[in-house]
């Protein structure tokens, strides 16, 4: 039973009781029963309503407690994105003056290497200009030699200035500061046979493809070609059908190198000690060869065959 129910049939229970009172001429009775019967009903309904009060009073305090948690739930988040603001503020200043820092140091070191780059372009004319200037030298002292002998060496001469300023040349050349090689080899090979003008054909086969060398390396190594092909050039091509020269350069472990150089001519006489040379050319290779810290085999099969392994300017660092 519901309580609205429950207090209907209390107050009808109450009503007749009032009613028989009345019936009985028990007015008195009857008159403090009402008033005690709305006594009842007062303070049944004050009751209620304060209850009621009560309730509400409950709920709005609990509404005012949750719009305080709120309060201070967004008082910490703007807190929050505050800190987070001047952090990023702090960061984007500092960031900025670090940038402005390093355009200051990238300029700096822009000019710097743009003077650099003045300056290593102005040594290579200087060192062009001096070898054009020994070779031009030598050009006019050799027209004054009669010995044979002497005018022979003049114009070896003249050719190893010659090797060495293509060099600087292809150095130049390449934005690397490396000798590109299979280049190199190519010009070396059609200067040499302008000037050992043979009336026979010549095959040349070069195989030095992605070959490059600094200029300590360059150098020697330039040297070394020079004086075995010039070698070959006057001595292995002769009367045959069909004369070839081939030069490569290849990549063996690590920072080593193999050069061979080998040609089908007549060779050199099996007893032949290349360590032992007599001989200007075969002396400066052997040098050039140690310097470096390379090896010379000499094998005379089907005509001379120059088998040199050296190491480029790394592996000699290590050495060293």
């Amino acid at each position: 039973m519901s309580l609205n129910a429950q207090d209907s049939k209390i107050s009808q229970k109450l009503i007749q009781k009032t009613e028989n009172l009345i019936l009985e001429n028990k007015l008195d009775s009857a008159d403090v029963f009402l008033h005690q019967f709305k006594k009842n009903i007062y303070t049944k309904d004050l009751s209620e309503t304060l209850a009621n009060y009560k309730i509400e009073l409950a709920i709005k305090e609990k509404e005012i407690i949750i719009q305080k948690e709120r309060t201070s739930i967004f008082s910490i988040i703007a807190c929050l994105i505050g800190v987070f603001l001047l952090i990023t503020l702090f960061v984007l200043r500092k960031v900025r003056i670090q940038s402005k820092e390093l355009s200051e140091k990238n300029r700096f070191i822009h000019k710097s290497l743009k003077e650099k780059e003045l300056f290593v372009e102005e040594i290579h004319h200087r060192v062009k200009n001096n070898f054009q200037i020994i070779s031009s030298l030598l050009e006019l002292q050799s027209k004054g030699i009669e010995d044979e002998k002497a005018l022979k060496l003049a114009i070896e001469s003249k050719n190893r200035v010659r090797s060495m300023a293509l060099i600087h040349q292809k150095l130049y050349q390449n934005e690397s500061g490396l000798v590109d090689f299979n280049e190199y080899i190519q010009l070396l090979v059609k200067e040499l046979s302008s000037l050992y003008k043979s009336a026979h054909k010549i095959k040349t086969i070069i195989s030095s493809e992605n070959v490059e060398f600094d200029l300590d390396t360059a150098i020697p190594l330039g040297l070394i070609i020079n004086e075995i092909i010039t070698n070959s050039y006057k001595y292995a091509f002769n009367n045959k059908n069909e004369n070839t020269l081939s030069i490569s350069i290849s990549k063996e472990i690590k920072n080593s190198f193999m050069l061979i150089i080998e040609d089908n001519g007549p060779g050199l006489s099996r007893s032949f000690d290349v360590e032992k040379a007599t001989t200007m050319g075969l002396r400066l290779v052997n040098r050039l060869v140690k310097q470096l810290h390379g090896t010379l085999n000499l094998s005379n099969e089907e005509g001379a065959r120059f088998e040199i392994i050296f190491n480029d300017v790394h592996a000699r660092q290590l050495i060293d």
